[in-house]
């Protein structure tokens, strides 16, 4: 597995985050998206084309195939922290070089 990041795809929309919050919000409860987005000027629906997207790739990663009494919540989250590490660091590695500099990277 190879972590891989995109730099500029959250500039390829502009969203509307505050407006009618408190109904989105009320709507979403019901399960009903509400998202407001726009993209390209003349063509809302496709994404903006001055917006710069680059991706980088890491480095392959090896994980072992976890099956039976070593499939456990602990053996996913040490796997899963190895390859958010690799995330962060391919991130890092390459935020100065595409604008991103003072930006850090968040994994929720």
């Amino acid at each position: 597995m190879h972590p891989v990041y995109t730099f500029g795809e959250c500039d390829t929309y502009f969203t509307f985050n505050s407006f009618l919050k408190d109904l989105r919000v009320l709507l979403n409860k019901y399960k009903v998206p509400t998202v407001l987005f726009f993209g390209s000027s003349w063509m809302p629906l496709f994404p903006r084309t001055e917006a710069e997207v680059h991706t980088v790739v890491g480095q392959g990663m090896a994980f072992p195939k976890l099956e039976g009494a070593a499939l456990t919540d602990a053996a996913v989250d040490e796997w899963h922290a190895a390859y958010v590490k690799a995330l962060v660091a391919l991130f890092d590695a390459h935020k100065g070089a595409l604008g991103k500099g003072h930006v850090q990277l968040e994994v929720q």
